[in-house]
């Protein structure tokens, strides 16, 4: 019976039966964990924010011309290697994909990439568009998407896999980072890029427009924030602490996202004054 299917319905079934749902982050504790490894139509058509039909029509290769949009999607939830998304456009669509989005070589700064490259923990930089241009492989690790060339801020305001991953997604996401956006836009109304990733975010979810355009949180960096999201294959949320550095020169940004037990540790080895430093409550030192 398998050789009447046509090529397309045997890789994508093959493809997602191969996914583990644990490296998908935030799966597990929405849904729970499961025997054996694999999604399930339903699984895949939530994770790309379809429904299960048109993915189905997908699968069984019921759909004349496929968006390319939509193929991405499909892509990043089962996390295809290059030749299995090559193979995916041309059962689809009858031809091959565009390229992976790179960024322009020649604005990466080469002192900063080095420093990223050497980091323990997930760090990448950005531009005053929220364009990614370097990451490490810790980043690449813990967020999957950097590997499509996404911005961060469409990424997060618009990818269903964001809800996933992102605890409290509207409270303690959406809401501030839309806020660092707007502050950002309002100052550089007449910036292309930057129009074009407001306009991006508004067209492709109403949630996030609703947020971008009418909210009144006020938020204008994120350092020092502690906020909590799920891992690949890890089932409990995890602590992240960001640390921001800027190069004014070219305005180049520099995230870290360290573990949240981080500061607790640097704390529990520091003599008692510094630790107070630390959290911010300086205390009276001790007499020499």
């Amino acid at each position: 019976m398998s050789s009447t299917q046509p090529p397309i319905t045997r890789m994508l079934k093959t493809w997602r039966e191969a996914r583990d749902p644990r490296a998908v982050p935030g799966f597990t504790a929405r849904y729970g964990r499961r025997r054996r490894k694999g999604l399930t139509q339903r699984d895949v058509a939530e994770l790309a924010g379809v429904t299960e039909g048109w993915y189905g029509k997908l699968e069984r290769g019921k759909l004349d011309q496929v968006g390319e949009e939509f193929l991405e999607r499909i892509v990043r939830v089962l996390d295809l290697n290059d030749a299995q998304r090559a193979h995916l456009f041309f059962e689809a669509n009858n031809y091959e994909p565009p390229p992976r989005p790179h960024p322009d070589t020649s604005t990466i700064d080469p002192v900063v990439s080095a420093i990223i490259h050497k980091m323990p923990w997930p760090a990448y930089t950005f531009d005053q568009r929220w364009d990614i241009r370097v990451f490490n492989e810790a980043a690449a690790r813990d967020y999957p998407w950097m590997l499509h060339g996404i911005n961060v801020m469409i990424w997060a305001l618009t990818y269903p896999e964001a809800r996933l991953q992102l605890s409290d997604w509207e409270e303690k996401w959406a809401k501030p980072m839309a806020s660092q956006l707007r502050i950002v836009h309002k100052a550089n109304p007449d910036d292309a890029r930057l129009n074009e990733v407001c306009e991006e975010i508004k067209q492709r979810d109403e949630v996030a427009r609703r947020i971008l355009e009418d909210d009144v949180t006020t938020v204008i960096h994120p350092d020092g924030d502690r906020r909590r999201l799920f891992l690949p294959h890890r089932d409990e949320e995890a602590e992240v602490e960001f640390v921001t550095f800027g190069r004014l020169g070219n305005k180049t940004r520099l995230m870290v996202v360290m573990p949240g037990e981080i500061r607790q540790n640097a704390k529990d080895a520091m003599p008692s004054t510094m630790a107070q430093v630390l959290d911010g409550t300086p205390g009276t030192p001790d007499s020499a």
